[in-house]
Order: structure tokens, then sequence, then C-alpha cells
């Protein structure tokens, strides 16, 4: 019953739209664990922190030079790519 009571206080407190607005707001590291979060820093695992911005920098790259606007991959090498479909006028 405790796990499921702080899952739930957890789903309740991000999801609050008042707090949050969209699900793209930051949410810094010190409120997740005051809200019983279990987080690891990058700042604290320096490999860690470079394989996760070199991800996320390929990714800002692809979606910033592509009509790609969503990615999803899984452990399997699988993607599912969103593109804008570009509509001409005329």
């Amino acid at each position: 019953a405790g796990a499921k009571q702080a899952a739930n206080n957890i789903v309740k407190h991000l999801s609050d739209h008042s707090k949050h607005r969209s699900h793209s707001r930051h949410v810094h590291v010190e409120d997740c664990k005051a809200i019983g979060l279990k987080v690891s820093e990058l700042e604290n695992d320096q490999n860690l922190q470079d394989l996760v911005l070199t991800v996320h920098h390929a990714y800002i790259h692809t979606l910033s030079s592509s009509l790609a606007y969503k990615i999803t991959e899984n452990h399997l090498g699988e993607a599912m790519v969103l593109q804008v479909t570009p509509v001409q006028k005329g």
C-alpha cells in the first residue's frame, strides 16, 4: 500500500496543471527528490552524462534539420519517426 500511495502522490503532483502547465516544463532535481522520486544526477557520473548528452545532441540536430518532430526508439533498435507533412499551396 505504501508504494502505491507514493506513486499516486507523485502522479498527482506531476499532473497538476496549475504547477506544471505542460509536459515539456522542467522539473528541478530537488523537486523530484522532494516528491519521492529516486533520481541520479548526471553531473555525478561523467561517463553517463557524456552518453546522455551525445544522444540528446543527436536528436536535437535531427529534429532541427529534418521534418521530424517526434522520435521514439526502443532497446531493439526499432524507431517510430513522426514527420510534418508539407502542404503545397496552389
